[in-house]
C-alpha cells in the first residue's frame, strides 16, 4: 500500500487498484491496465505461474510489468522464459543468489527511471547475478554495484552460491540489482531485487526508483525530478507492516538504523545550536568557525546540508573538531561516533569522503573528519565537556571540480536529532515556526511570516489593496496535479488587523477551475484582473462584500493553459494605462470575442516573426483597446514593472541551464534577441560573429538590431518584479527594481546608475533562502512601504514540476520592529487624492489617479503645484504630470512645460506623454535635439519611429550625429527610430556628415542601418586596411540584414569580382 499511496499522492489522476493476498479473481481486473506490479512470493509459489496466459494477454494489450524482490524469482522453464520477455531478467535458482548486504549505488544511468534519484547506499537482501536476456538485449541496468566478498561466504545452494556466480565475482563483474527492459513491440518491464527490509521503503531514493519505474512502464512521462511523494514515516511503515513485530522489536533502533522520520504526536522541532551561512568557494579560506555551548548535553550532531543548489561537489570537512571543558580538550577524531551518514561517499576520519587526504583551499588538514552534504554525524558526549569548537571547510575534492562554482554547503551543530526533510538532511526545519529562520535578510531588514500552511498552500502572485489587504493566487491544480482540488484554485484575501505583520483573517474571494494555476493578479478598486491563460479575467465586486458579482473576459485564447511562459500580471501605469506581458508560449493575443488583437499600427499580435517573436510586453487601455506591443523577442519575461517616469523593467529566463538569466531596461519597440530576427532560429544556430560565451550568445547580442541587456545574473528561475518607490526600506533599495528569483532562492534589488543612453546595475540582496525550499514567486509594495513576498515553497523549480502540495508561505519584509500600519486615504477630495498619489502602492495610486482624472480640470491647480515644485521628488512630479497631460484640454500645455524642465527625467516624461497624446513629434524633438542629456536624445530617437513629418529625416540625422561610437543603447534607439524609414533617414545623415562618415560612430550607424545605401559602405569598411581584422565578422554579419542588387554589388566588390 505504501507504493500505491505514494503514487496516488503524486499522481492523483492515476487509477490504482491493489489485490492483497493473491491473484485477482477474474481476468477483467487487467482490462485497460497500463502497468502490473508483482510484489509477492516467488519461486514455485509465484502466483503468476498458473496464470501465464492471463498475464500474457495483459502484456499483449500494452501493460508494462514491474516485479519487486521475491516477485522476480520464478522457476526456470515457461515462467522464466516469460519473465525474460516481460521484464528482461529473473532470479534463476543455482545461478542467482540472495545474500543480505549493503549496496552502494554511486552512479545511475541517464534513464527516466533515474530521474531525481540521488546516489544512495542501503542494507537489504539484494539478489544478484540475475539471468538476463542473451547479450542484455533491450535491458538497461539501473542499480549496479560490486557486492562485497562476504556475500560469497555461504556454501553452494539453490539460492546461496554456485560456481557461475563465484566465477563472476572472481572476475570482478559488476552486478545489476535493478533493471529496465523494452520489447520489440514497445512493451516495458522492470525488475528490482531489493525490498526484503520493509523499513527501506522509508528511504526516498530507494522508493523513488520503483515509483519512477512504475510510471515509466506505464508509458507515462517521468518528471525531471522523478516522482515526488510525501515523506514515509516510521508510523506509516508500521501501519503497513503485515506481521506483528517480535517481542524484542526496538523501535528507536529501527528509526536510527534506517534514518526514518517520525510523526509521534506533535512533531518536535529541533533547532541547531549554531549554523553557518552558506559556505562557497568565495568564502575566505573556504572555511568558517563554529562554536557551541553544549553544557549538559549528552548528544552531538554535526550536520552538513547542501547550500540550496543541490549536493553536487559538496565535499566538506570538519576541521580540528574539539570538545572543551573541565576535563580539558578532547579531539573528536579520537572519539568513535555512534552513527554517521553521508549522501555521497562516506564519513571518514582524517580522510575526505572518498578516502583521499583532507585538503581545504590547498592546505592539508591533519586532524579532521571528511564528509559530504547532506550528512549527519552523531557522537555521544562524555562527561566533563561544555563547549564544541571546530572549523567547517570545503574539501578540495569538491572545489577542484568546475572551478569550485558548484560547491555550496552549510554547517550546523545540534544536541538533539536534526529534523529530516524530504530526501536530504535539512539544516533548517520545514515547519512554519522556522520559516523566518530559513531566510538570510540583508542589513536593515527583518522578515515576518504573515501566513502559511495549513491555512494556505502554494502561492504564485499577489497584489495589495489600498486597505493593506493581501490578495494571493493559491495554486494546487498545477500541471500533473491538475484537477486534484475539484473545486478549483483560489483567490484569497488576507488581512492583518492588529498591525503585527501576521494575517489574522482570511477570505476566499473566488474559487473555480477557471483560475487554476493563475499567474497574475491586479487589484484595481472593485475590479480584480486575474491572468490565467488562455484567459485574462476581470472580476467585479459591485456591492463591496468581497465576493465578485460579475465575471468578464478581457482577453481569451492567449497563451497555453498551465504554462508559466504565458500571460502574467497586469499593472496600472502612471499614465492611466495597463501594462502586462507574456512569455514565448503566449503565441497570440485574442480579444474577448476570440478575435486576434491588432496594435494601434494595425499589426496582428502573433508570435510569427511578422514582425513579433516570442515573449512580448504590452500596453493598452483599461478596456483592452489602443493595444501596443512595446517590445518583443523575449523567452519568458515573467512580469513587467513600470516606474513613475514610464520606464519599463523586467527579467527574462534563458533556455534552462545556460546561466543566461537577464534583467532588461525595456526600450519601446525594442527587439531583445531571443530568436534570430531574420530566421527565427534559436541561439545554437550558426551565425557570423556570434559570441563564444553561451550566456551572451544566447541573446544574439552581437546582431544589429538587438537591444543590450542591463544585467545578466547567471542561472536561475526569475519570477515576480516590482519597482520600489517608497522610503521605508533602506536607501539602497529606494527607486530601484526588486526582483524574485526562485531558482537560487533569493529576492534581490538591482540599483542602477546612468551609463550613456542606458544604465549599469549591480546586485544587492534583499532576502536569501537558507532553507533551499524558499521559492519567492512574487513581490509587491504595500501602502506602508514594506514588501510582501509570496513563497511557492517547494524542493525544486523548473520542468513544470510541483513536488510539495501542502505548504506555502507569505512574508513581509521591513526594517526591524516596524509595525504594519496602513495609512488612511481620502479619495473624495483633490487634496486627499494627491496625497494618495504619492503612495508607493500601485492599488492606492490607481484609486488616486482615477479620482483625480474624474475631478478633471478641478484638480489642475493642486496638481500643478506638485508638478511646479522643483523641490518635490521627481517621481511624484512625474505622476502629477501624467495626470495633467491626460486631462482634457490642457495636455499640450503641460507637455511644453515638461520639455523645458530642468530635470532630464521630466523631459523624458514629456516626450512619452506627447506620443500618447498624438502631438506633432517633430515639433517635440526639434526643441530637444540639442539636449545635453543623452537619455533625452535616446527618447527623441525612439519617438521619431513612424513620424511622417518632412522634418523627421533631418532631426534623426542630427540625433545620429551625436552618437559617440561606443553607446550601444543609443545606437539601438537610433535603429528603432529609423525603422521603416531607413532610406530617407540614412540619406539625410549622409548629407549631414558628408565625407566624414568613416569614424567609429559612423561605422556603427552603417552596421546598424537597413538602408539600401549601407551595403556599399560596408564593403568600403571591409576593404579599408585600417579596419581591424577582428571586426570583419561584425560587418559581414550586417550584410545578412540586406538583400537586393545593392547587397550583391557590395559583396562582389569585397571579393574583387
Amino acid at each position: 500500500m505504501i507504493l500505491a499511496n505514494s503514487l496516488r499522492s503524486a499522481l492523483p489522476h492515476y487509477d490504482i487498484s491493489v489485490n492483497k493476498n493473491g491473484w485477482p479473481k477474474t481476468p477483467e481486473a487487467f482490462n485497460d491496465a497500463d502497468c502490473v506490479v508483482m510484489y509477492a512470493d516467488g519461486g514455485g509459489g509465484h502466483p503468476v505461474n498458473p496464470k501465464l496466459n492471463e498475464m500474457q494477454a495483459a502484456v499483449d494489450a500494452g501493460a508494462g510489468v514491474v516485479c519487486i524482490h521475491y516477485g522476480v524469482e520464478v522457476p526456470k522453464g515457461p515462467s522464466g522464459e516469460k519473465f525474460l520477455d516481460w521484464i528482461g531478467g529473473y532470479f534463476e535458482t543455482n545461478w542467482s543468489v540472495n545474500p543480505h548486504w549493503v549496496a552502494k549505488y554511486e552512479k545511475l544511468p541517464q534513464h527516466p527511471i533515474s530521474n531525481g534519484v540521488k546516489p544512495f547506499e542501503i542494507d537489504d537482501e539484494w539478489y544478484f547475478h540475475m539471468r538476463f536476456r542473451e547479450g542484455m538485449r533491450g535491458v538497461t541496468p539501473i542499480l549496479s554495484a560490486h557486492p562485497p566478498k562476504s556475500t560469497m561466504q555461504r556454501p553452494d545452494g539453490a539460492h546461496s552460491g554456485n560456481p557461475h556466480v563465484r566465477a563472476a565475482m572472481a572476475r570482478g563483474d559488476i552486478q545489476h540489482m535493478a533493471w529496465a527492459s523494452e520489447r520489440p513491440d514497445g512493451g516495458r518491464g522492470f525488475g528490482f531485487t531489493g525490498g526484503h527490509n520493509h523499513w527501506n521503503w522509508g528511504d526516498p531514493n530507494f522508493r523513488k526508483v520503483v515509483l519512477n519505474a512504475i510510471v515509466w512502464c506505464a508509458k507515462d512521462e517521468v518528471p525531471v525530478d522523478g516522482i515526488s511523494d510525501k515523506t514515509v514515516t516510521l508510523e506509516i511503515l508500521e501501519k503497513n507492516q503485515d506481521y506483528k513485530p517480535p517481542g524484542n522489536f526496538n523501535r528507536d533502533a529501527i528509526k536510527e538504523r534506517f534514518r526514518l522520520s517520525s510523526t509521534d504526536g506533535k512533531r518536535k522541532i529541533n533547532l541547531p545550536l549554531v549554523k553557518s551561512g552558506i559556505v562557497t568557494s568565495k568564502t575566505p579560506e573556504h572555511q568558517v568557525k563554529l562554536e557551541a555551548n553544549i553544557k549538559g548535553a549528552r548528544n552531538l550532531y554535526l550536520v552538513v546540508g547542501d547550500g540550496g543548489n543541490g549536493y553536487g561537489c559538496d565535499w566538506a570537512d570538519w576541521i580540528e573538531p574539539r570538545l572543551i571543558g573541565p576535563k580539558g580538550t578532547l579531539r573528536l577524531t579520537s572519539l568513535k561516533w555512534k552513527s554517521a551518514h553521508s549522501e555521497y561517499g562516506s564519513v571518514q576520519v582524517n580522510k575526505n569522503c572518498s578516502g583521499g587526504p583532507l585538503k581545504v583551499n590547498g592546505r592539508e588538514i591533519s586532524d579532521g573528519i571528511g564528509t559530504h552534504s547532506n550528512s549527519v554525524i552523531h557522537f555521544e558526549i562524555p562527561e566533563g565537556y561544555e563547549r564544541f569548537v571546530a572549523y567547517g571547510g570545503l574539501d578540495n575534492g569538491g572545489t577542484n571540480q568546475g572551478d569550485g562554482a558548484h560547491t555550496s554547503v552549510q554547517f550546523a551543530v545540534y544536541i538533539e536529532p536534526p529534523n529530516m526533510g524530504g530526501d536530504s538532511v535539512a539544516t533548517s526545519d520545514r515547519e512554519p515556526e522556522q520559516a523566518v529562520d530559513g531566510l538570510d535578510l540583508n542589513e536593515g531588514l527583518e522578515a515576518t511570516l504573515v501566513a502559511s500552511e495549513p491555512k494556505l498552500l502554494s502561492l504564485t502572485n499577489l497584489d495589495i489593496d489600498h486597505r493593506g489587504r493581501i490578495w494571493v493566487c493559491e495554486v494546487v491544480n498545477y500541471r500533473r496535479h491538475n484537477g486534484k482540488r475539484e473545486k478549483g484554485d483560489r483567490i484569497l484575501i488576507l488581512e492583518d488587523t492588529d498591525a503585527d505583520g501576521v494575517a489574522d483573517t482570511q477570505k476566499v474571494y473566488y474559487q473555480g477551475r477557471d483560475v487554476d494555476s493563475a499567474m497574475g493578479i491586479a487589484v484595481l478598486g472593485n475590479k480584480v484582473i486575474v491572468s490565467c491563460s488562455p484567459n485574462v479575467i476581470v472580476f467585479t465586486d459591485e456591492d463591496g462584500d468581497d465576493v465578485p458579482d460579475k465575471k468578464e473576459y478581457l482577453f481569451t485564447k492567449t497563451g497555453q493553459p498551465q504554462h508559466d511562459h504565458s500571460a502574467h500580471s497586469f499593472l496600472f501605469g502612471p499614465d492611466g494605462k495597463l501594462y502586462w506581458n507574456f512569455g514565448n508560449t503566449g503565441k497570440a493575443v485574442h480579444d474577448s470575442n476570440g478575435d486576434i488583437v491588432k496594435t494601434i499600427d494595425g499589426l496582428p499580435v502573433i508570435d510569427n516573426g511578422k514582425p513579433f517573436y516570442g515573449g512580448m510586453v504590452f500596453r493598452c487601455d483599461l478596456d483592452g483597446s489602443n493595444f501596443e506591443v512595446l517590445a518583443h523577442n523575449f523567452r519568458n519575461n515573467y512580469e513587467v514593472t513600470v516606474d513613475s517616469f514610464g520606464t519599463l523593467w523586467q527579467s527574462d529566463n534563458d533556455d534552462d541551464g545556460n546561466k543566461g538569466v537577464r534583467i532588461n531596461f525595456v526600450m519601446e519597440h525594442g527587439n531583445y534577441g531571443y530568436r534570430d530576427e531574420l530566421t527565427g532560429a534559436g541561439w545554437k544556430a550558426d551565425r557570423t560573429g556570434a559570441h563564444t560565451d553561451i550566456p551572451l550568445r544566447h541573446w544574439h547580442l552581437r546582431d544589429p538590431g538587438v537591444v543590450p541587456n542591463l544585467l545578466q545574473t547567471g542561472a536561475g528561475s526569475p519570477t515576480g518584479i516590482a519597482i520600489y518607490e517608497g522610503d521605508l526600506l533602506p536607501s539602497v533599495y529606494r527607486n530601484q527594481v526588486i526582483h524574485c528569483d526562485a531558482g537560487p532562492n533569493i529576492v534581490r534589488s538591482y540599483p542602477v546608475k546612468k551609463n550613456g543612453a542606458g544604465y549599469d546595475a549591480k546586485i544587492v540582496d534583499v532576502a536569501k533562502g537558507i532553507d533551499n525550499w524558499f521559492r519567492p514567486a512574487d513581490v509587491c509594495v504595500a501602502p506602508d512601504g514594506s514588501l510582501f513576498v509570496t513563497d511557492w515553497y517547494d524542493p525544486g523549480v523548473g520542468g513544470h514540476n510541483m513536488q510539495d502540495l501542502q505548504r506555502g508561505r507569505l512574508f513581509r519584509i521591513a526594517p526591524p520592529s516596524t509595525k504594519y500600519e496602513v495609512p488612511q486615504f481620502d479619495f473624495s477630495t483633490v487634496e486627499g487624492s494627491i496625497e494618495a498619489l504619492k503612495n508607493p502602492n500601485s492599488s492606492v495610486r490607481y484609486l488616486a489617479w482615477t479620482a483625480l482624472h474624474k475631478f478633471a480640470i478641478d484638480a489642475e491647480k493642486e496638481l500643478s503645484k506638485v508638478f511646479d515644485d522643483s523641490g518635490e521628488n521627481p517621481r511624484i512630479r512625474a505622476r502629477a504630470l501624467w495626470l495633467l497631460g491626460k486631462t482634457d484640454g490642457i495636455g499640450a500645455k503641460y507637455v511644453e512645460k515638461a520639455l523645458s524642465d530642468g530635470d532630464a527625467d521630466i523631459r523624458i516624461v514629456g516626450i512619452r506623454l506627447a506620443k500618447q497624446l498624438g502631438l506633432d513629434i517633430s515639433n517635440v524633438v526639434s526643441q530637444l535635439v540639442d539636449d545635453k542629456d543623452i537619455r533625452v536624445l535616446r527618447e527623441c530617437a525612439i519617438a521619431l519611429r513612424g513620424c511622417g513629418s518632412e522634418k523627421a529625416p533631418l532631426l534623426w540625422a542630427q540625433l545620429a550625429s551625436k552618437h559617440d561610437g561606443d553607446d550601444r543603447w543609443y545606437l539601438e534607439a537610433l535603429g528603432i527610430g529609423a525603422a521603416g524609414q531607413w532610406d530617407s533617414y540614412f540619406e539625410s545623415w549622409m548629407k549631414l556628415v558628408g565625407d566624414k562618415w568613416n569614424t567609429p560612430a559612423g561605422r556603427d550607424i552603417i552596421w546598424r542601418s537597413r538602408s539600401k545605401a549601407a551595403p556599399a559602405l560596408l564593403a568600403r569598411i571591409l576593404l579599408d586596411e585600417s579596419t581591424p581584422e577582428e571586426t570583419h565578422d561584425r560587418y559581414f554579419r550586417a550584410f545578412d540584414y540586406h538583400d537586393g542588387p545593392e547587397k550583391e554589388a557590395a559583396l562582389k566588390a569585397v571579393l574583387g569580382l
